[in-house]
């Protein structure tokens, strides 16, 4: 019996190109669409005021396999805006003068985080609901300027179960520096803005049907 030659080589090719291709884990999509429980406060802890703002105007996408591994054979994405204008210190007047003459909404009407990197202390199990301990580093951008940014986060999952699609939380907390943002602390509220104001993200993503 002869054998030809070409079949016998695609054949061989096409096994061993079954045999090395990668089992690709199932990607997972959230949506955070922002009202509700989502929420995003800035505290600025000064000597003379402590001042806290909220808005729950946040929407983002968080991205990644079910392997739960963050690295170039895993793409994943976390990334979530924030709408500045948004944001209520409790006084109509001091919030104006947070928009007009302190973040300069006209001109930067939203704060930006895109993660680049993700390291994990442990494996996951996204069988089953649980909380993760995660460090995200990523790109901060808020009134024009962009800056590396290493944010510890708190990550609840819950699996999809029954009609209810899976859901992730998101809580993290980091400094912003005025000064290193270009932010600068006008007149009227100096002595009552702190140099470096804390933001504190907490934001649920549901996963797309």
């Amino acid at each position: 019996m002869k054998i030809n030659p070409s079949r016998f080589t695609a054949a061989l090719v096409a096994g061993l190109l079954l045999t090395a291709a990668p089992v690709w884990a199932k990607p997972l999509h959230f949506k955070v669409n922002g009202g509700g429980a989502d929420k995003v406060t800035f505290t600025s802890d000064a000597p003379v005021e402590v001042i806290h703002g909220m808005t729950n105007q946040v929407n983002g996408n968080i991205a990644f396999d079910d392997s739960f591994k963050f690295d170039a054979k895993h793409p994943f994405s976390i990334n979530f805006a924030v709408d500045l204008n948004s944001i209520d210190t409790g006084i109509d007047l001091r919030n104006e003068h947070m928009r007009d003459n302190f973040l300069e909404t006209g001109k930067y009407p939203k704060a930006v985080y895109k993660a680049t990197g993700i390291r994990l202390a442990r494996n996951v199990d996204l069988s089953k609901p649980q909380t993760v301990t995660l460090v995200s580093t990523g790109d901060f951008t808020v009134h024009g300027v962009t800056e590396k940014k290493t944010i510890p986060l708190i990550v609840d999952y819950k699996p999809a179960h029954g009609k209810l699609p899976a859901k992730i939380r998101v809580r993290g907390k980091f400094p912003v520096p005025l000064a290193q943002y270009q932010i600068k602390r006008p007149e009227a509220v100096f002595v009552k803005l702190a140099e470096t104001v804390f933001v504190d993200v907490d934001m649920v993503g549901t996963a797309a049907q």
